[in-house]
């Protein structure tokens, strides 16, 4: 029969029976096997029909929605029941409503969008609303989470402006006052020429430690050595200049193959070399720091080490939380590691503490 022209009412009455069972069973099989929610409501705005994605996203079985409101199912959501009227009485639909609550057996808070679109009759009545909703929850989640990264960051970046603001006022700030002043008693007194040579001796002495302090300021934010001869160097050189500023000596241990690692892996091994070492100057108490690196095909690892007092237990527990603010430093290291799916961890007892950091190569 399928493979001769329908030309008669008897032929389409035996073939069309079929091709409609067929149809429905098609319909029937794209439905629940979406992965997309969807729905249809009926001209009062009460659910005919829900396949099994939306039941999931709505918390309830798709038989239980079958006969009930919007409202009955979901609750008091305003902007998905002002939607469903728009399209039963203008005809036209409505794409891209967002929409976020709590939903029946579903502790979390749900978001999700929803595009809803009319079904009409051959007379262009509306008779059913036809309903397509994505969850996205886990997104909106992650938004949430990279827009508190995002401040957290900011605020990193103002509190490190802030401290090399201090830093410039506290050191290259003091130098220039002194400059001056000795530049001014140069120009307002009548001195003998000894005087003369010893305050120009003053002022030459001064100009050498702003240069110094510039150069060192400049090498901190961005060191050279590490776009130009990689880690190992750019290392052996801040230790060098640590040890000697600190009087705090520092056992550097260097795998063999100096061979080069990414360019973002080599800043975070550096930038949190240089936050421990910093936090070892300011609240260890320790004459001795051993710092350990060790790569191999899959990973690199560091850890410095040092001999002081220790940190306190609750406050070690606080800086191990992820959203610890207490520590800007530790905080920019975690998210610079973080970046790289690495790992950094911070142990801590009465003999001193280690920080150690893995970050993976692939």
């Amino acid at each position: 029969m399928e493979n001769k022209a329908i030309d008669s009412l008897s032929d389409w009455a035996l073939v069309a029976p079929k091709a409609f069972f067929e149809a429905q069973q098609l319909f029937a099989t794209f439905f629940d096997s979406s992965t997309v929610g969807l729905g249809i409501f009926d001209s009062q705005l009460r659910f005919q029909a829900v396949n099994n994605a939306l039941a999931a996203v709505n918390g309830l079985p798709a038989r239980a929605h079958v006969g009930k409101t919007a409202r009955e199912v979901l609750g008091n959501f305003n902007g998905l029941e002002l939607a469903l009227q728009h399209v039963l009485v203008t005809g036209e639909p409505a794409f891209g409503l967002q929409l976020s609550g709590h939903m029946p057996n579903r502790a979390e808070v749900v978001h999700w969008i929803g595009n809803y679109f009319p079904i009409k009759d051959n007379l262009g009545n509306v008779r059913q609303i036809g309903a397509v909703v994505t969850e996205v929850s886990k997104q909106k989640t992650l938004e949430q989470s990279l827009d508190k990264l995002t401040n957290r960051l900011l605020e990193i970046r103002d509190d490190e402006q802030r401290r090399i603001a201090r830093e410039l006022h506290d050191s290259l700030g003091q130098y220039h006052v002194g400059l001056k002043l000795s530049l001014d008693t140069l120009h307002r007194k009548k001195l003998a020429s000894d005087q003369r040579a010893q305050i120009l001796a003053e002022c030459t002495q001064l100009l050498d430690r702003c240069i110094s302090e510039t150069r060192t300021i400049s090498y901190l934010l961005h060191p050279p050595l590490l776009n130009e001869a990689g880690f190992a160097s750019a290392a052996r050189w801040y230790v060098d200049g640590f040890a000697q500023r600190s009087r705090i000596k520092v056992n550097l241990y260097l795998p063999p193959d100096s061979a080069r690692l990414p360019q973002r892996v080599e800043m975070a091994l550096f930038r949190v070399l240089q936050e421990s070492l910093t936090n070892v100057h300011r609240h260890a108490n320790t004459s001795a720091v051993d710092i350990h690196l060790e790569r191999n095909i899959e990973a690199v690892a560091m850890e410095v080490k040092d001999y002081g007092r220790g940190i306190p237990p609750e406050e070690l527990q606080r800086l191990q939380e992820p959203s610890s603010i207490g520590s800007v430093g530790l905080a920019g290291m975690r998210e610079r590691v973080h970046e790289l799916a690495g790992r950094l961890d911070i142990r801590s007892d009465h003999c001193g503490t280690v920080v150690s950091v893995t970050i993976p190569l692939h």
